[in-house]
């Protein structure tokens, strides 16, 4: 069976090789490199895909959807802080989204 580990030595930061389980020698690497993600110039170009997203919200959307999914609020401390019901914070936070689904098409993103 084959498992992921991170080598140590003779790999860039991040870069992931594939190790066998079960023999547990240090000698297991197969040396097989594994996709570690998007690199930076990817993360930047998506980083300003949503800035241009957010961008084209109105100003209760985009507070809704940078509480929620930037800052990590429950939708119970959204509606603590905005002083709203729970089930207004879900539902608004569903149209936000929807709204900018509906952007990214209209732009192609």
């Amino acid at each position: 069976m084959l498992g992921l580990a991170e080598k140590e030595k003779g790999s860039a930061p991040g870069v992931r090789v594939r190790s066998e389980r079960g023999t547990g020698q240090a000698g297991d690497y197969v040396g097989e490199k594994v996709n570690p993600g998007p690199d930076i110039s990817e993360k930047i170009e998506a980083r300003e895909r949503v800035e241009r997203l957010l961008e084209g919200l109105d100003e209760r959307d985009r507070l809704m959807l940078i509480l929620k999914e930037v800052e990590g609020f429950s939708i119970e401390e959204i509606a603590e802080v905005l002083n709203l019901n729970g089930n207004t914070v879900k539902v608004r936070l569903f149209r936000a989204r929807r709204r900018v689904v509906s952007q990214a098409k209209k732009r192609g993103d």
